[in-house]
């Protein structure tokens, strides 16, 4: 068993052009061996590149704001709170925020992958986050 604080996690920001924060919850840092779960955060008007997880599938739920999940062959989710999605893998999808504030959901991958990459972006330093800021 570990015990993580929200507050002690280091926030990744992507770079440009698809800046984006991410925090990561539970890895293999932390001794999971089958999954992976983090927090992406998206400021208004940022988005994801299009991308695949060769090998993971990925659910996200939805904590705050508006987005939009779009889809190779071109079809599109509106999301919002509470609203849930499941990519399966090598499925390309790219995600945008498309309300006035932060878009918040929560990822989990299996198994582990992605997040491997989000630990290479650059840690935003003096920036935490609370409980209160996620949902």
């Amino acid at each position: 068993m570990k015990k993580i604080s929200i507050g002690d996690l280091p926030v990744y920001r992507a770079a440009a052009p698809n800046v984006r924060d991410n925090l990561l919850l539970v890895d293999g840092t932390d001794g999971a061996e089958n999954l992976s779960v983090g927090v992406g955060i998206y400021n208004k008007g940022q988005a994801s590149e299009f991308h695949t997880h060769e090998n993971e599938e990925e659910v996200m739920i939805y904590l705050r704001g508006e987005g939009l999940m779009r889809m190779e062959d071109g079809t599109e989710y509106s999301l919002k709170r509470g609203d849930i999605t499941y990519v399966p893998a090598n499925e390309p999808h790219r995600l945008y925020n498309t309300g006035d504030g932060e878009f918040v959901f929560l990822f989990v991958y299996s198994p582990m992958g992605p997040e491997k990459n989000i630990r290479k972006w650059d840690i935003v330093e003096g920036l935490s986050m609370t409980l209160d800021d996620l949902v």
